[in-house]
């Protein structure tokens, strides 16, 4: 019988991404703003611009975490509705305090949902959203037809992820602070240098934006693109049903 093997490095599991994500999750806001040197927050308002929301809308925000993305969708793109959803209670009850801030039109609600399985009918939404969370699904199939089924007719999954860049001498210095930089912050930041020595190898293991946007055609979307940010270190691709 043959033995069971560790996964690799970057390689995301259930328990693995689980047990990260409630352990930082009271760090992980202060931990985004000082690594991206605050470039965190334009890429959702980006992200939120090529979401092409209306005041009609109805937006699943997945793997959303402590809600920075859900509620820059409701401030910036005032969409009618957003579902908050993650599968780490810990990250969710981080977004509810932060909501609960919010003075706008937009309505924003909550759910424990595992974005490879998500809880709700077909045709329930116009836009779905992701930021940072693909990276960490161990099945991105099966989360690519979860999305699919739950999109009405013309509508968009819009996934904003870290990348590749495309300089040769940038990625190299990007790649450097992944590995040097990234784990010692988590480590200064959150007190657990293990989980972002794993997010560094996640991300130096994540496909490419062309190969990403193939994967995203084989499961059936259409009209794929996407835009690098930053020189692509990070990437928001847009995808339609």
């Amino acid at each position: 019988m043959s033995e069971a093997r560790e996964p690799s490095s970057g390689a995301p599991t259930t328990e693995r991404v689980r047990g990260i994500f409630s352990r930082i999750a009271p760090r992980y806001d202060a931990f985004n703003l000082v690594s991206s040197f605050g470039l965190d927050r334009l890429w959702r308002r980006t992200t939120v611009r090529m979401a092409g929301l209306t005041p009609e809308s109805d937006v699943l925000d997945l793997a959303a975490g402590t809600g920075d993305l859900t509620l820059a969708i409701a401030r910036h793109g005032r969409p009618a509705s957003v579902m908050s959803t993650d599968f780490v209670e810990e990250m969710l009850e981080v977004g509810k305090r932060k909501a609960a801030r919010y003075d706008g039109p937009t309505r924003i609600s909550f759910a424990h949902a595992d974005a490879q399985a998500l809880p709700f009918p077909d045709a329930s939404f116009d836009v779905v959203t992701i930021a940072f969370g693909v990276r960490n699904l161990p099945d991105r199939a099966a989360n690519f037809r979860e999305v699919r089924r739950v999109l009405r007719p013309g509508g968009r999954y819009v996934i904003l992820e870290f990348s590749t860049p495309q300089c040769a001498l940038f990625r190299a210095v990007y790649h450097a602070y992944l590995g040097r930089v990234i784990p010692a912050l988590g480590a200064l930041i959150a007190g657990d240098r293990a989980s972002f020595e794993y997010l560094n190898a996640s991300i130096r293991a994540f496909p490419k934006q062309a190969e990403l946007a193939r994967e995203l055609e084989a499961a059936g979307f259409s009209r794929v693109r996407w835009r690098n940010l930053t020189g692509g270190i990070v990437a928001v691709h847009v995808a339609e049903v």
